[in-house]
């Protein structure tokens, strides 16, 4: 009997110690699940039209704002593939790129996307479109596609070199520059038609990202913070002085100015011949990918942990 009591007496501490724990709280957990941006989140690129900001990312995630970056909406594409590029089009279309080997197409400032395929097995890295709304995308050994009927059907052509091309860009309707893995760097001044060997860039660089700001003038940048410009069209280069040997992801121009991105929450704005770090006010310890001018004053940097901010810039 005394067994007995020991366990009823055991029960009923049980029974008062489960009284007393406070109700889940689900309210919290539900507000965070609904909100557009979350810690989760890792923003790979952004693209804007003259009515909406599309930024992507992992797990097919599509963030959205029509009021320039003030709200944004979520969205995640099916089968969640992995989004790492987004270009817009001039006919106010977006095209974004998925790892996997698929373009998605969007005429809706990013409501409703439609996937296309690239029926190849090489590994795509970079997206653009052209001035004509062809969408180009380039990649794994030395691959550049191109699709003129917003990514039904696609146009291949290779280099036949085990090399990675990781960045394109069109200045002009005739000119494109495309650079990647070993410091290979190609131009085009027919549309795309044939394309150019450049000299290697300095020292086997590694670009992630350029920006062409017309034929001539170009800025690369990559890794241990380097930065390459280049006045004669990608003939020779020069390293421009930085303030950060972290890694350069994304470059654009924003209010007249240059600015860079890259890890531990770099962001650098070229001043004459040299880039010095912007005292952005954002708590951001992680990389920043995407770079995106907004309005005539700000700009968009995203990236690691739900990073997303628009930042006033100008005149310092």
């Amino acid at each position: 009997m005394r067994y007995l009591s020991d366990w009823l007496v055991a029960l009923v501490i049980l029974f008062v110690i489960a009284g007393c724990e406070a109700p889940l709280q689900m309210d919290a957990v539900d507000k965070r699940l609904n909100e557009p941006i979350r810690r989760s989140d890792q923003f790979q690129m952004a693209s804007a039209n003259n009515s909406a900001i599309v930024v992507v990312g992992n797990q097919g995630l599509i963030v959205t704002s029509t009021d320039q970056g003030q709200s944004w909406r979520r969205k995640q594409l099916a089968d969640w593939p992995e989004l790492i590029g987004v270009t817009s089009c001039p006919d106010g279309s977006f095209a974004a790129l998925a790892a996997e080997g698929q373009v998605w197409v969007s005429t809706s400032n990013g409501e409703e996307w439609t996937p296309h395929a690239i029926d190849s097995e090489e590994a795509p890295q970079a997206i653009t479109c052209d001035p004509h709304n062809r969408i180009w995308v380039v990649g794994s050994f030395s691959s550049i596609f191109s699709s003129d009927d917003t990514g039904a059907s696609w146009d291949f052509t290779s280099l036949d070199e085990d090399t990675i091309l990781t960045n394109i860009q069109f200045v002009d309707e005739q000119t494109a520059y495309i650079s990647g893995e070993f410091g290979i760097l190609l131009k085009t001044t027919d549309s795309g038609v044939t394309w150019e060997r450049l000299p290697d860039l300095y020292d086997n660089f590694y670009p992630q990202a350029m920006h062409f700001e017309d034929p001539i003038a170009g800025w690369i940048v990559g890794l241990q913070g380097q930065i390459l410009h280049t006045e004669d069209g990608g003939e020779t280069w020069v390293v421009q002085p930085t303030d950060t040997l972290a890694p350069l992801f994304g470059i654009a121009k924003a209010a007249g100015e240059l600015y860079a991105v890259g890890g531990e929450g770099t962001v650098l704005r070229q001043q004459g011949q040299q880039w010095i770090k912007l005292d952005h006010g954002q708590p951001i310890r992680v990389y920043l990918r995407a770079v995106l001018p907004v309005n005539k004053d700000k700009l968009l940097v995203a990236g690691q942990a739900g990073a997303l901010h628009v930042l006033p810039v100008g005149e310092p």
